[in-house]
């Protein structure tokens, strides 16, 4: 599983409640927050809070709708369904990471080569 397949199931569980309340959800993370979408996985308190501060005690619907899409995808524990922090923080756990280390591939142009050519030339 990667990042995506995690951040998925937060849009997915977000949809059921309209483009709105998703449009919403991610403009307070943004904006109020100072966190972006990949966050969430992060931080996943951060957006449960949001949830609250913006719908109240209807934001217990929501976070099951979410934890729903999740468990769908990744395989939770009893406990880690419980609330939508453990299985953001339970699914994380199985996501492979993706390196930020990855090195660009070494792209060899005709102008690398005439300049590597004329420096050889230039030094003998």
């Amino acid at each position: 599983m990667e990042e995506y397949d995690l951040l998925e199931c937060i849009d997915k569980g977000l949809e059921p409640f309209g483009s709105s309340v998703k449009q919403t959800t991610y403009w307070n993370v943004t904006i109020l927050h100072g966190s972006q979408r990949d966050g969430l996985i992060a931080d996943p308190s951060v957006f449960a809070k949001v949830l609250e501060e913006i719908f109240g005690a209807s934001a217990v619907g929501i976070e099951k709708s979410i934890i729903r899409e999740i468990r769908k995808v990744f395989k939770l524990s009893v406990e880690d369904r419980e609330t939508l922090t453990s299985a953001i923080v339970s699914a994380r756990d199985q996501v492979v990471p993706v390196s930020s280390e990855i090195q660009p591939l070494a792209v060899t142009t005709r102008s690398t080569v005439e300049d590597k050519r004329e420096k050889y030339v230039n030094s003998r």
